[in-house]
């Protein structure tokens, strides 16, 4: 796609909105290419056992504050709805930059599998002992026997109706490694036609 476009706009005297909407699918080719292979070297170290955690006691709810604040632009242009209504600090300690990740991804995943009301719910559980997270689509859901596969990095839906808005197709599998290197309780809760809760522990 990039040697294309690039080949197009060094061939043709292209017309100033032809030349940007060019240019546009070279930057956004490049953007995705540049998520695939960050994610491939990722999930290589992850598996490698290269990674170590990095942790630091930071504050939960502006870390998923930021990150939605990120997604915004599928707000304003596909009409995306983020429900996320906790507004208390809640520190916790962890490695924030791979937890980042894990929250983008788990995001980025509900968006491309959330139903035609295009809303994805963050919801946070500060209980005794453990602050739980989960990240609910209101999709077609999954069935029972595929709920431990979509971990896996060469797992594919047949579901028709991934959107492919964002993401590489190995985003679960690093989350799940990292949740281990973590040592967190994870899982996920699903219903068909009635969408996928992604969830997480962290102990206090």
């Amino acid at each position: 796609m990039i040697k294309a476009y690039a080949e197009l706009e060094r061939d043709f005297d292209n017309q100033k909105e032809k030349h940007e909407n060019n240019m546009n699918i070279i930057i956004e080719e490049v953007d995705r290419l540049t998520i695939l292979v960050n994610d491939i070297l990722n999930l290589s170290k992850l598996e490698s056992n290269i990674e170590t955690l990095n942790l630091e006691e930071f504050d939960l709810i502006k870390l998923i504050d930021t990150i939605l604040n990120r997604f915004k632009i599928f707000s304003y242009t596909k009409s995306f709805k983020f429900i996320f209504e906790y507004h208390d600090e809640l520190i916790i300690k962890a490695d924030k930059q791979k937890l980042e990740q894990v929250i983008y991804n788990l995001v980025g995943n509900a968006i491309n599998y959330t139903g035609s009301d295009k809303v994805v719910y963050i919801n946070i559980k500060n209980e005794k002992k453990k602050i739980r997270v989960e990240i609910k689509d209101t999709g077609k859901g999954i069935k029972d026997s595929d709920l431990d596969k979509v971990w896996d990095k060469y797992y594919k839906s047949e579901k028709k109706y991934k959107r492919n808005t964002i993401g590489t197709g190995i985003g679960l599998s690093i989350v799940k490694n990292i949740f281990i290197l973590h040592g967190f309780k994870y899982g996920i809760i699903s219903a068909i036609n009635k969408g996928s809760t992604f969830w997480f522990e962290i102990e206090k």
